[in-house]
């Protein structure tokens, strides 16, 4: 996927977070920033919508368990790769995340290059947990 414009689709209900990051990948470039969403609740209905290469995925959210939509998204959008973004570090969480799906984890308290990173690997294909 290198060299392809990635489209990201970020789920998080911190309009900061979701607005910095936005800003941060759009004059990094080859960043398609998506309509991002507050909950996970019609997750698999947007990655259909909006058709994002990578789900940028908050663990910390109100409304359903965004684990639980990560799964159904599995079954039913089988080639979205999902990052798990989160505050959260907790083991517990991530295995739940990656045996719902997860293709990587990225912190959110990660620097910008960090998660760039993540998600172009991840892109080209590479499961990831932790700093790349």
């Amino acid at each position: 996927m290198s060299g392809k414009t990635l489209r990201i689709l970020c789920v998080d209900d911190n309009p900061l977070v979701v607005d910095a990051l936005s800003l941060k990948l759009k004059l990094l470039g080859g960043f398609e920033w998506l309509e991002p969403v507050s909950d996970a609740q019609e997750l698999s209905e947007q990655v259909v919508r909006q058709r994002p290469d990578i789900v940028l995925l908050d663990l910390d959210m109100p409304g359903r368990d965004p684990i639980d939509a990560l799964a159904e998204l599995g079954s039913r959008c089988p080639a979205t790769r999902v990052v798990i973004f989160s505050g959260h570090t907790r083991p517990d969480l991530i295995e739940r995340a990656v045996d719902a799906g997860a293709w990587g984890f990225v912190s959110k308290h990660a620097g910008v290059e960090t998660i760039v990173s993540a998600l172009r690997r991840v892109a080209a294909g590479e499961f990831l947990l932790g700093p790349p």
